[in-house]
């Protein structure tokens, strides 16, 4: 079958892309105008350059497509270029769907999309979603990605798509490893906010065998699933593999969780106090963020791994290999030491 996927140069698009040639499938990669891929080593691959937000017509980025796997997001940056790139130009490119044969599409969302201060002790499909990001104060990545469902599942129901969605937790692989979820470095330390947490991980090779396993799965039509791995790595213990593979040189200090959870709770009455509400603390200070972030749950992967039988093809040991244990191509960024790096949830584009 052919499918068009979007986003597909990004960090979780390339391998995608490979998952999907691997199956057999016509891959047709939407990019945008200024994007390299020379290093990417595509073969047989079609690719189309377009930016999603810009006003255009995209009706034949859809000829002889049978599936939609849109991962084009912006994880970092401004909350306008955010919102922009996931719900401005979700709109666009479904719009230009409506025009096309295309009947099923496989959607990127995230985790940053459920209600985390509702969830009590495991987070699975079931689970609230934030009904109002934008009053709640969560952050632009995540009211971006609420709404990008929104406007899919309103529009898959309009037309009579098969739309299925994909939540995966923290996706990590060589280009990026270092992950929101384990903490703040300050100089050479590095606090561990609640250190024996099960991180809720999926490594990129893993992940992208799932999206290209669900575009023509029949029992995957209409439903949502969460993508984590599975594998039991904490918070102390994956934070200690990243040092040791990147030499990043930190020390870790431990920091339980209800005690920092505490510390974010004072600052934030502070603030309102202060500025009466006016004021605009870190993402890492406010409590809905904060919870997205460290709240220590349980997540189960058990809908996907009975519905579709799908099992990670990789051990996190064999994960860790792939990640640390290779050097990097020219064109791939190095996995960064990193107390620099915007960490997010997940980064499609």
């Amino acid at each position: 079958m052919k499918v068009l996927v979007t986003g597909a140069n990004g960090f979780l698009g390339r391998h995608v892309v490979a998952a999907l040639l691997r199956r057999g499938h016509e891959v047709r990669a939407l990019v945008r105008p200024t994007a390299r891929i020379e290093c990417l080593g595509w073969s047989g691959v079609e690719v189309l350059r377009a930016d999603l937000r810009s006003p255009g017509d995209l009706a034949g980025a859809f000829a002889g497509v049978d599936t939609l796997v849109h991962l084009a997001a912006v994880a970092i940056g401004g909350e306008d270029a955010q919102f922009s790139a996931a719900v401005v130009g979700t709109e666009r490119l479904l719009e230009a769907m409506a025009r096309s044969a295309t009947r099923r599409i496989v959607l990127a969302s995230s985790f940053s999309v459920y209600d985390w201060s509702k969830v009590r002790t495991e987070l699975d499909e079931s689970s609230p979603m934030v009904a109002a990001p934008e009053l709640y104060q969560r952050d632009g990545y995540a009211i971006a990605k609420v709404w990008q469902e929104r406007v899919a599942r309103c529009l898959a129901e309009r037309h009579g798509w098969e739309l299925v969605v994909l939540r995966p937790g923290f996706i990590w692989g060589r280009e990026r490893a270092y992950l929101a979820g384990l903490g703040q470095a300050v100089g050479r330390a590095h606090l561990t906010i609640s250190p024996r947490t099960r991180l809720p991980l999926t490594h990129v090779e893993n992940c992208a065998d799932l999206f290209a396993r669900v575009v023509d799965h029949p029992r995957a039509a209409c439903e949502t699933f969460n993508v984590v791995d599975g594998h039991d790595a904490r918070t102390w213990h994956y934070l200690g593999d990243y040092v040791r593979g990147t030499g990043a040189g930190w020390l870790r200090i431990p920091v339980p969780y209800c005690l920092a959870r505490g510390v974010v709770a004072l600052a934030d009455r502070i603030s309102k106090l202060i500025f009466r509400g006016k004021g605009k603390l870190p993402g890492l200070l406010v409590p809905s963020c904060f919870e997205a972030r460290f709240k220590p749950l349980r997540f189960s992967s058990l809908k996907i791994r009975q519905a579709l039988d799908w099992q990670p093809p990789f051990t996190y040991a064999e994960c860790r290999q792939r990640t640390y244990g290779w050097s990097a191509r020219p064109c791939e960024s190095k996995v960064a030491p990193a107390a620099t790096r915007a960490a997010t949830y997940v980064e499609a584009q």
